[in-house]
């Protein structure tokens, strides 16, 4: 199946740790583009990383962004109308902590040595991952999942999710209301390829024609994130090489 568009997430599945670009991934992107498939990020970083890297890498100028948000199209950003304002999932996040007896900590609230050790980025691009409009990324202690989840249930039009570094709180979207939005305007078409690693790819991942679950580490898929996609290719490496490495499965398939 050669696809007409192929959605990613981007840390750790088209993006090394750090946000880097391997070789690998470049090169992939690279045959994507002669052949006129575009790459349509669907991520939960920044309005701002979204289209740094949109300009940076000549991807297709569109891709969703914080957790479907909002998108970046021909027309400009669009803004969910789901989406809510940090401001108030920061009180809501506030909330959940006290309700819950325990330390929620918004990135925020993390010393730039903190984020650069759990994020990989470099000091220059931490502004641009904090400048977050309607989706606030935290950390929480191990053994608070069931808790979190229960607690965060009970807040109407709000939407807690797992990312492949931190937990996040946003407005009742997921990355498949960008999706969603994209084919309804006609900016993406089928057949669709979908890569993604972690919990919150899985909307968006189960409305593509193919998807394939890229590991944190070598045969290591998150278990969450398989069990909701059943149907879900394991790529074979994880992030960059992983991420091309199933591209070119996917076109070899196309040409035989």
């Amino acid at each position: 199946m050669r696809p007409a568009a192929v959605l990613t997430d981007l840390d750790g599945t088209l993006l090394e740790h750090g946000g880097v670009l391997g070789a690998d991934a470049r090169a992939a992107i690279a045959d994507l583009r002669l052949l006129g498939i575009p790459v349509v990020p669907l991520t939960s970083k920044t309005e701002v990383e979204l289209g740094e890297l949109l300009a940076q890498l000549d991807l297709g100028g569109i891709g969703g962004f914080e957790n479907g948000a909002g998108i970046v199209g021909p027309r400009g950003v669009e803004v969910s109308a789901k989406a809510m304002a940090v401001d108030l999932l920061d009180r809501h996040l506030t909330g959940l902590s006290g309700l819950l007896e325990t330390p929620l900590t918004p990135v925020s609230e993390l010393t730039t040595a903190e984020i650069r050790r759990i994020t990989g980025l470099p000091e220059e691009r931490i502004p641009a991952m904090l400048a977050r409009r309607f989706g606030l990324p935290f950390l929480a202690p191990e053994g608070s999942e069931a808790g979190l989840v229960a607690a965060a249930a009970r807040l109407p039009g709000v939407r807690l999710t797992r990312g492949g570094l931190f937990w996040h709180l946003s407005g009742d979207h997921g990355k498949e209301d960008a999706l969603e939005h994209l084919l309804a305007s006609g900016l993406v078409s089928r057949p669709l390829a979908g890569f993604g690693d972690a919990p919150n790819d899985a909307g968006f991942l189960s409305r593509c024609d193919v998807a394939f679950l890229v590991p944190r580490r070598p045969g290591e898929v998150d278990a969450a994130l398989a069990a909701a996609v059943p149907g879900g290719r394991e790529a074979r490496f994880p992030a960059g090489r992983g991420w091309a490495a199933a591209v070119g499965e996917l076109l070899r398939e196309d040409f035989r």
